[in-house]
């Protein structure tokens, strides 16, 4: 059932939330931002766990807002899991129904087909101390998906894991939404713009308590429409609107700034490409990546500049001159 939030508003002292998303049946909306923004307090409104002020929450139309959390059916996967280490497995996945009082043959066939769901088949008798990081991020997902929830809700539930971990937990995520979450709407609530981009099929861009912008990851990370996007996603460059000689772009936009996408900035030289002259300044590791942190002079004041390349780029002397070729096609305006 899709999953509207219509002006969901809460406030705690000067901070306040609020929101405006739709979730799709069987979509994923990745809910990405920094410390602060007001993420974990969105899921909170829309489970139940806190109370809003005003605004409405519909499932599928029906109106939930009343609803206290343990009516509303909507699932939450936790940070820190919040599995019952007195409980196996089996009985974790089962504790829902158990409340809600399914008979116990009902309870084991649905433990059974959750635990298949998560390719843990076998494990219902497992305690929980026993089992690995992956598996009881598993079991905590199972768990969730066995009351068959309106909605289901996960908070940054791969942070605490090392990379290969969650590279791999990320994996089982997606095929997880080609059958298990086939029809469950997800809000996935994140720190890491990768992972954000990896798994929503929209993100949306959380700040200061309200969204920035909402899209697709490849449309903010190629063409964002607000710098702060841009910014975030480490997607390009932001200069002056009057940086270049703009006569023949679309300038039409008064008081906005480029976007330089990382795609369009290279220091290879490319027919039709602008050519622009910077000072080599820094550079350092990335990962995968290098970042040389350049430096040019506009309009009386020092423009700062950063470039990624490969790890094999040849570096420039500190100091010394930098030919830059900028694709203008791909350079786009947005807004403060």
């Amino acid at each position: 059932m899709k999953l509207d939030i219509i002006d969901l508003k809460k406030s705690y002292g000067d901070f306040s939330v609020s929101l405006n998303l739709s979730v799709g049946v069987g979509e994923t909306l990745s809910l990405v931002g920094p410390s602060g923004s007001g993420k974990t307090t969105a899921l909170n409104l829309i489970s139940g766990l806190a109370k809003s002020e005003s605004g409405s929450l519909l499932s599928g139309g029906e109106d939930i807002t009343l609803l206290p959390c343990w009516q509303r059916n909507v699932s939450v996967v936790f940070q820190d899991l919040a599995l019952f280490p007195h409980l196996d497995a089996g009985q974790n996945i089962a504790y829902g129904l158990f409340i809600k009082k399914v008979n116990k043959k009902e309870r084991q066939l649905i433990v059974d087909e959750m635990l298949e769901l998560v390719r843990l088949e076998g494990f219902a008798k497992r305690r929980i101390h026993t089992l690995s990081g992956g598996e009881r991020q598993r079991i905590a997902i199972a768990r969730a998906l066995a009351s068959r929830p309106r909605a289901l809700l996960l908070d940054e539930p791969f942070s605490s894991l090392d990379a290969p971990l969650r590279n791999s937990l990320r994996r089982d995520f997606l095929e997880m939404k080609k059958g298990a979450l086939s029809n469950v709407p997800c809000i996935f609530v994140t720190h890491d713009q990768g992972e954000a981009v990896m798994l929503g099929d929209r993100v949306a861009l959380m700040s200061a308590g309200k969204i920035v912008e909402c899209a697709p990851g490849r449309e903010l990370l190629l063409n964002p429409k607000k710098e702060f996007t841009a910014r975030f996603f480490d997607a390009g460059q932001i200069l002056p609107a009057d940086f270049f000689d703009l006569q023949n772009h679309n300038t039409s936009s008064q008081n906005k700034l480029l976007f330089l996408p990382n795609d369009a900035i290279s220091l290879e030289q490319n027919d039709g490409w602008k050519k622009i002259i910077l000072t080599m300044e820094n550079a350092f590791f990335e990962g995968n990546s290098l970042r040389l942190h350049l430096i040019g002079d506009y309009n009386d004041r020092t423009i700062s500049f950063d470039l990624l390349a490969g790890v094999r780029t040849e570096l420039p002397t500190k100091g010394s001159l930098v030919d830059v070729f900028i694709n203008m096609d791909l350079v786009s305006h947005v807004s403060e």
